[in-house]
């Protein structure tokens, strides 16, 4: 598909699809009309209409293989649904499936089932989606297409993309003000301000690193939220052994400015905790703005480093004023 297509409504793509069910059936009806379909395995649901050609939700193959032949059909039935109406765009198709990793997605017009969009119509060749690995790929794909859809337009982009910015920017003069407030300690003792950029990269870097894993957990392994927040505890043991291999190996080498053990110390001390601190921060920040319905991809970053620079900044001068002046 042309980027200039995404613009269409779906209703010109909308395709008739086989992987329906009736709401009355029972489970062992529902068996036997899935048995006639021939390629159930790549798309392992079927859609549930009522008699009027209303969409009421949709049942997995293995939930009918889990129910008593008897059962009515409706007692397995998840009317939880991602829908699209016919006349919204297939870049607005293509963003709800990219976002939910659904290969295809059910068309509606006032409540009625009208076909599904495929992924199949993103793309221009046929595409094998029996994997998992490949599905991974095709749904990779369709972020990007996400990404440079046709209703991105600079400004929208720029609006996006600007307020992230200035996130940063509100960091780097809460930086400022910070060091303003202990000038007296940067003036006395040199060595402490030699090393800030130093101090700050690293926190920075553990920082990112954590809010990676944190997102790859969320999007692509489907972790929830408490499962990431009970990984995250079990690898601050992690955070622990880089933040002493960091702390100890930067604050041996500043011994060797010679200004006694003094800010030597403070660089251990600091690098220590804030590194520990930071990197849970950027691990929990991602799963706040998926639960505050933020992107967390695009908003974890800036937000992650204010954090970080702020907080590192905070912590290695007030130990260093509160050791060394």
């Amino acid at each position: 598909m042309k980027k200039k297509h995404l613009a269409h409504s779906v209703e010109n793509y909308v395709r008739s699809s086989d992987h329906i069910l009736e709401l009355d059936q029972t489970i062992a009806e529902a068996i036997d009309a899935v048995r006639e379909k021939d390629n159930h395995r790549e798309y392992p649901y079927y859609y549930v209409l009522d008699d009027k050609g209303h969409l009421i939700g949709l049942v997995s193959v293995r939930a009918l293989l889990t129910q008593p032949p008897d059962a009515p059909l409706k007692n397995v039935v998840k009317t939880k649904v991602y829908t699209i109406r016919e006349r919204q765009t297939m870049y607005e198709a293509l963003a709800i499936m990219q976002k939910f990793h659904l290969m295809c997605i059910p068309v509606i017009s006032k409540g009625i089932f009208l076909g599904v969009v495929e992924i199949q119509e993103f793309f221009e060749e046929q595409l094998q989606i029996s994997s998992k690995r490949k599905r991974l790929q095709i749904f990779q794909m369709l972020g990007i297409l996400v990404e440079e859809g046709p209703n991105r337009s600079l400004w929208k982009k720029y609006v996006h993309r600007m307020p992230w910015v200035f996130c940063n920017m509100a960091g780097g003069i809460l930086c400022a003000i910070i060091s303003d407030f202990y000038q007296v300690l940067l003036v006395n003792v040199i060595v402490l301000a030699m090393f800030i950029p130093l101090v700050l990269s690293l926190s920075e870097s553990i920082s990112m690193q954590a809010m990676t894993v944190s997102i790859y957990l969320m999007t692509h392994r489907k972790q929830s939220w408490r499962k990431i927040f009970v990984y995250t505890l079990m690898e601050t043991r992690l955070f622990f052994l880089i933040a002493l291999t960091a702390s100890l190996t930067v604050g041996l080498l500043s011994l060797l400015w010679g200004h006694g053990i003094g800010p030597p110390f403070v660089i251990f001390v600091s690098i220590f905790v804030s590194i520990i601190l930071t990197a849970i921060i950027g691990a929990m920040v991602p799963i706040a703005l998926h639960r505050w319905s933020l992107d967390p991809k695009v908003a974890s970053g800036p937000i992650v480093l204010m954090f970080a620079d702020v907080i590192t900044t905070l912590i290695y001068l007030s130990v260093g004023f509160s050791l060394l002046i």
